[in-house]
C-alpha cells in the first residue's frame, strides 16, 4: 500500500503537469483505475493523440487482465452476476498476486479486501499528488519513478517458490526484452505474457492449497 500510494502521488503530479485538471485526474483514476495504462495515457493526451490511438494503446497494455480474470473467475462463480462487473473493474496486479500467493484457487474475499486497500491507496495518492504536482518537476531525480517497478518486483518475488517458477520468470523476462527490441510499443508485455503463460500451463503442475 505505501508503494501504491507513492506511485499514485507521482501519477497525480505528472497528470497535472501534463495539463489535466485535478478533477479530470481523479475521474480517470476512479473510472479507469489502471495505473500503468494511466501513466501511458497522460503523455498521449498531452500530445493531442487521437482518442482511438489512446484507447488501443491502453487496451493492449491491459490485455494481461484477461489472464488474471481467467484465473480468478472460478473463485467468483457463487457471486451474483451484477457484482462481477465491480470485481472486474478493480482487478489489479497487486491484489491478484496477493490472492494467488495465499491459496489455490484464490480466496475471493482476500482478493476483494486487497483490491479495496490498493484502490484506496492509489486514489489517496492521486488526491495528494494533484495539488503538489507542480512542486516535483522531475520525479526520476528523487527515485519516485522506481516505485512502480518496485511493486512489480515484489509481486514477482512472492511467486518464485520452486526452481520451475524461476525458469518461467526468467523465460518471460528474456522473451519480453527480445520482443521489445524488435516491436514498438508495449506488445512485448502481451506476447510474452501469453506465450510463457501457455507454456507454463502445459508444463508445470499446479500447487495444491
Amino acid at each position: 500500500m505505501p508503494s501504491v500510494f507513492v506511485y499514485g502521488t507521482v501519477f497525480g503530479g505528472l497528470a497535472v503537469q501534463a495539463g489535466l485538471r485535478p478533477l479530470e485526474v481523479w475521474g480517470m483514476s476512479v473510472l479507469v483505475f489502471a495505473g500503468a495504462s494511466q501513466f501511458v495515457a497522460v503523455p498521449l493526451l498531452a500530445a493531442g493523440a487521437p482518442a482511438a490511438a489512446i484507447v488501443l494503446t491502453t487496451y493492449v497494455i491491459n490485455m494481461r487482465h484477461y489472464l488474471m480474470a481467467a484465473t480468478l473467475a472460478p473463485s467468483f462463480r457463487a457471486f451474483p452476476r451484477g457484482w462481477l462487473a465491480l470485481v472486474a473493474h478493480v482487478i489489479n496486479d497487486e491484489s491478484f498476486a496477493v490472492a494467488v500467493a495465499r491459496r489455490h484457487p484464490p480466496d475471493p474475499w482476500v482478493f476483494i479486501g486487497s483490491a479495496a486497500a490498493v484502490s484506496g491507496a492509489f486514489l489517496a495518492g492521486v488526491a495528494v499528488g494533484t495539488p503538489l504536482g507542480g512542486l516535483v518537476a522531475d520525479p526520476a531525480r528523487w527515485g519516485l519513478d522506481f516505485a512502480f517497478p518496485a511493486v512489480f518486483l515484489a509481486l514477482v518475488a512472492l511467486q518464485l517458490r520452486r526452481p520451475a517458477d524461476w525458469v518461467v520468470a526468467l523465460m518471460a523476462a528474456a522473451l519480453a526484452v527480445a520482443i521489445a527490441r524488435v516491436l514498438p510499443g508495449t506488445w512485448h508485455i502481451v506476447i510474452a505474457g501469453f506465450v510463457v503463460s501457455a507454456l507454463a500451463a502445459l508444463v508445470l503442475q499446479p500447487e495444491t492449497a
